[in-house]
């Protein structure tokens, strides 16, 4: 059976390197929102060595987790390892979830324009243009108005 302080080691080591790593994401501007997320993940870890190490003595029994190793060293590996399976996890995930929903837009823009397609035919030419001239905006609409002007 692994001892409590050896639990608390490694599982120390997997939070930090896990935050540490989270930390430096949230500062780059294309993962800022992983890199919050993460940082969260990454404090359960550490919150369980604190709480808990009693109970993740037999997870590391299991796993068999050698006592005489450094365990800090194996558990800031072991985070590092659990950030970048946790990176492509989402990446995957995210991908499926944007398929999923750029498909489904897709699909509300064409009945849409279908829609409009019908609509179209059923009116006349008349009515057709003056759609497409209410389709661009004037941009000299509101050049007369005079908002807090101190003349």
């Amino acid at each position: 059976m692994i001892n409590i302080e050896a639990t608390q080691t490694f599982f120390s080591g997997l939070g930090l390197a896990f935050c540490i790593l989270s930390f430096i994401l949230v500062f780059i501007p294309s993962k800022t929102k992983f890199g919050i997320i993460s940082l969260c993940l990454g404090n359960v870890p550490l919150w369980s060595a604190i709480v808990m190490p009693k109970s993740l003595a037999p997870f590391m029994d299991f796993f068999h987790v050698d006592q005489s190793a450094d365990l800090f060293v194996t558990g800031c590996i072991a985070g590092v390892v659990c950030l970048v399976l946790w990176y492509f996890l989402t990446g995957k995930i995210m991908g499926l979830y944007k398929e999923k929903f750029h498909k489904d837009s897709r699909n509300q823009s064409e009945a849409a324009k279908s829609t409009s397609d019908r609509d179209s035919e059923v009116n006349n030419g008349a009515d057709n243009s003056d759609s497409q001239n209410n389709a661009n905006a004037n941009p000299h609409l509101f050049d007369n108005l005079k908002v807090n002007d101190k003349e």
